[in-house]
């Protein structure tokens, strides 16, 4: 799961500083779809996370939401409703993670990373989906998903540095 979110961390910097109007879309569409690949074919050749099913389904997830946010970037079409209905998904499915996580006492950087996900997705499912037209709440999408990014990634890195958040 670490790892995971890790991975996930640097796609959301990737998008991030994408959909923040800093980076061209071609170059954001490689970096996103070698980190799509990457989970994809850790989700392919570990049988699913090793049978975890939160952690398996956060690794497919991530590849496809990867994926699609590459097609995207390479394509310039960010504002795709397809890419919004994924996010919704994925944000419905971080929120179950989050229950998930909250039942059964995990270390509070899972459960903070779950509804850190779930709300960054949510807002890039009414950006994409619903007020695909406005370009200024989309670059501030952007933004909170590259520091939603960051935070993903210190959480990835909390226990090897020593820095395990309790559970809430």
């Amino acid at each position: 799961m670490d790892v995971a979110l890790i991975v996930l961390g640097a796609i959301f910097v990737t998008y991030g500083w994408f959909w923040g109007g800093v980076t061209e879309a071609r170059t954001t569409a490689y970096a996103l779809a070698a980190a799509s690949v990457m989970l994809a074919l850790w989700f392919g050749f570990s049988g699913g996370a090793g049978g975890d099913a939160v952690g398996g389904t956060t690794v497919a997830f991530s590849a496809i939401f990867g994926f699609l946010a590459a097609a995207n970037a390479w394509n310039e079409s960010a504002q795709d409703r397809t890419f919004g209905m994924f996010a919704l998904l994925f944000a419905i499915v971080s929120f179950f993670g989050f229950m998930y996580f909250i039942d059964n006492s995990a270390p509070g950087q899972y459960t903070y990373a779950a509804i850190l996900i779930g709300v960054t997705l949510a807002l890039h499912f009414i950006s994409a989906g619903l007020v695909h037209h406005n370009r200024g709440f989309k670059g501030v999408v952007g933004w909170v998903t590259l520091f939603a990014g960051i935070v993903l990634v210190y959480f990835g890195f909390a226990e090897a540095l020593g820095s395990g958040i309790e559970p809430l």
